[in-house]
């Protein structure tokens, strides 16, 4: 048994059979890019973002293409190397309900007579979200599940000014809650809903920013827990090729967390957050591994998930025990020799480096 709860184990148990994504290339931009921030937020992106809006390497290849030969092409190979029996597409780069919702709507609606397509997941900012953005969801969900994936990053507004993301923690907080409202609304109307399908609501997070303390990870849990998420997603901070980062961590102005530092902040993190949310991921990985400039372990895919597990197991932690037991156990850490910068707090609550 695992000591959180998997995305895996959740797709085998709603679809039951080997699920995987096919990512569609998203948007074309996003506000931090196309000057709708002004000149001072929008241009250039988000400080971590890099010049393809975080798309995977496949999805830059075809996003010219036409949806469904981008699932079929995506398809082809998850099929013939995992065995894979049903998929999700996934609109992924930039902002996909960034100015372009009628555009949108189209091409959702194209992915969902793709063959063996369970759900359409789609992925964008919290201050990307019109009513008209939401109001498309409805009709996709009388056919197949919806997912979507709100990129929190923080609730720290000091961590979202360094990110320069231009929306601030009451704005991503909103968006969460709007949504929620309206998947809680569809999940039970049988009438918008006659299939039974879902609608969840994801946040992304990112762990791993100078300024972030110990009472940013719990405050961050106990935000999601409250508000009712299904699912979080949670990015390490790595530093790519072509952006804002790269030119500040050329000039050594911030520190990248170790693997250990980083698994003992994620592990803290899980054990205040409701054991019902689904853990959709715990590191990302670059595009392609010649962008990635720190840190070297986040080329790895599996690795850094199995050291959590692994060191959630040793130390008998598992996602939501904290909520039994408030009490901070720093000493337990450090019984077991792991002095970790990010979960260690020196007089102002802030990170302490070792």
């Amino acid at each position: 048994m695992q000591p959180y709860r998997t995305l895996n184990e959740h797709l085998q148990s709603r679809y039951g059979g080997k699920t995987y994504k096919l990512t569609v290339s998203g948007g074309v931009t996003c506000p931090t890019r196309d000057g709708t921030f002004g000149p001072k937020k929008g241009w250039g992106g988000c400080t971590f973002c890099d010049a393809f809006g975080s798309a995977s390497y496949f999805a830059r290849v075809r996003k010219e293409l036409p949806v469904q030969e981008q699932l079929e092409l995506a398809a082809e190979g998850i099929r013939r190397r995992f065995k894979a029996e049903k998929f999700i597409a996934y609109f992924q780069s930039y902002t996909t309900s960034h100015k372009e919702v009628e555009d949108f709507k189209k091409r959702y609606h194209e992915a969902l007579s793709f063959p063996d397509l369970v759900a359409v997941d789609v992925a964008t900012r919290p201050d990307c979200l019109p009513d008209e953005f939401l109001n498309l969801l409805p009709p996709l969900l009388k056919e197949k599940d919806v997912i979507l994936e709100l990129g929190v990053q923080s609730f720290n507004d000091e961590t979202l000014e360094w990110y320069d993301r231009g929306h601030n923690r009451a704005c991503a907080i909103d968006a969460l809650k709007r949504s929620l409202a309206l998947a809680k609304k569809l999940n039970k109307d049988s009438e918008q809903n006659p299939k039974g399908n879902k609608l969840d609501v994801i946040a992304h997070l990112i762990f791993g920013a100078p300024n972030e303390t110990i009472q940013d990870l719990e405050d961050t849990a106990k935000i999601l827990n409250e508000i009712g998420v299904q699912g979080v997603k949670i990015h390490n901070l790595h530093v790519l090729k072509r952006t804002k980062l790269a030119a500040m961590f050329k000039k050594n102005t911030f520190p990248i967390p170790t693997l250990e530092e980083y698994v003992a902040v994620v592990s803290h993190f899980l054990r205040h957050l409701d054991p019902e949310i689904i853990v959709h991921r715990i590191h990302g990985t670059p595009p392609k591994r010649d962008e990635l400039i720190a840190p070297e372990w986040s080329k790895l895919r599996a690795y850094p998930a199995q050291q959590l597990q692994v060191f959630m197991k040793q130390h008998d932690f598992r996602q939501g025990d904290r909520l039994e037991r408030r009490k901070w156990e720093g000493s337990k850490l450090l019984k077991h020799g792991l002095l970790v910068r990010n979960i260690s707090q020196n007089a102002d609550g802030k990170h302490t480096s070792h």
